[in-house]
């Protein structure tokens, strides 16, 4: 029996899949009615069906008109079948479940079925497509290949369909990201702007003004090279060009390119090194991912904070990690901090901006390095630490 059915079925996981998929919708729809009508042809059968794991949505193609009452006696043997062992539907007009019962009249000439489950990329089944003929016959292996291939070819074309809805929804976000979070830096330069022109003699003011107009285009310039950097990553268009680098030393200079940041919250950047450590790395953006993490913690943790930072060797890898004594990762928040556009719990201690890429580009150009990041909280009110791990590269004496 299908046991992953069975214990799915009802599941809020399983619905959730099927909305994703878009089943109930009229694209979809007619993709069903397709591979129905295609399967029937190609296998020269009576009748096909799909059928979805809710247990309430069929679509059918037959080779003649149907009365309604046999279609549910097709769609309810269907369900029972495919729930049976695989050499079962070749002879289940002999069964004396089918033979005894008034309950399948209107198909009791009806003597061959075969299946084959629309799967999920997790191998979740969201349905079946289902085979019917009136002449008793066994599966072959062409027509089983057949109906698994069409099954295939269905569920491939939804979900390319899902990941395109998905691109785009993620084109709309950055589309608002980019609108909202640029506005108020763009309409803070307009405003100063005008502000200039009645301070023209003011020369001390002008020059504190110089330093807003700078520091709202950095916030800009900030948005928009993350928004950037983010596409170029998901077209692959980033390639890396890796080299024998002391890590040691790329740690501190993301370390000193933090420091002024620190400092305007009264916080305290430490580092502790271990012993000397080289990784097989492109620097600029090691630097990057270092800028990302560190950068986070500073906008995170509290003012006049301690934020510790340590590298290390362990075994065949090289570590980094970092403290902040923020105010720490919900459950929710664990298992989504490394997704784009990512909205926390926790907000920003200075009113910093976040466009919600930094972290989602550091895990992808440390996995382009090979290495990985993880996050450790022990939950709201009591920090985070990141540890970055590389491959640790070996030098020749």
């Amino acid at each position: 029996m299908n046991r992953l059915i069975l214990n799915h079925w009802f599941d809020s996981v399983l619905s959730k899949l099927l909305k994703e998929y878009g089943f109930h919708s009229e694209k979809t729809i007619q993709s069903l009615d397709r591979c129905c009508s295609l399967a029937r042809v190609s296998n020269r059968c009576a009748a096909s069906m799909i059928i979805l794991a809710d247990f309430q949505t069929y679509r059918i193609s037959s080779d003649q008109p149907l009365h309604p009452d046999a279609v549910q006696q097709i769609f309810d043997l269907s369900h029972i079948l495919k729930e049976m062992e695989p050499e079962f539907g070749s002879c289940f007009h002999k069964e004396k479940f089918f033979t005894a019962s008034s309950l399948w009249d209107q198909i009791r000439d009806f003597k061959f079925f075969s299946w084959a489950e629309l799967n999920a990329e997790d191998g979740t089944a969201l349905g079946w497509l289902c085979l019917l003929d009136r002449s008793e016959r066994k599966n072959s292996k062409i027509e089983l290949l057949s109906i698994q291939t069409l099954a295939e070819m269905l569920m491939e074309e939804l979900f390319l369909r899902k990941e395109l809805i998905k691109s785009e929804r993620i084109q709309n976000e950055i589309i608002q990201l980019a609108a909202h979070d640029l506005k108020n830096p763009l309409a803070g330069i307009i405003g100063i702007s005008d502000h200039i022109l009645y301070q023209q003699e003011n020369t001390e003011e002008l020059g504190q003004i110089a330093d807003l107009i700078k520091d709202s285009s950095k916030r800009m310039l900030h948005i928009l090279e993350d928004i950037l950097k983010s596409g170029f990553l998901d077209s692959g268009r980033i390639k890396l060009k890796v080299s024998p680098s002391n890590f040691n030393e790329i740690v501190l200079q993301a370390i000193r390119g933090n420091q002024a940041s620190a400092q305007q919250k009264s916080q305290v950047l430490k580092i502790e090194q271990g012993e000397e450590a080289f990784a097989l790395v492109d620097r600029h953006r090691m630097l990057e991912i270092l800028d990302n993490l560190i950068s986070n913690a500073v906008k995170y943790a509290p003012k006049g904070a301690e934020i510790e930072a340590s590298t290390r060797l362990e075994k065949d890898q090289v570590l980094f990690s970092i403290y902040n004594p923020g105010v720490g990762l919900s459950e929710e928040d664990m298992g989504r901090i490394f997704q784009k556009f990512c909205k926390l719990s926790a907000k920003p201690t200075g009113g910093e901006s976040s466009t919600g890429l930094g972290l989602s580009i550091a895990r992808t150009l440390t996995e382009m390095h090979g290495g990985e990041i993880r996050a450790e909280s022990m939950g709201m009110d009591k920090g985070v630490k990141f540890i970055l791990s590389l491959p640790r590269a070996v030098m020749a004496a």
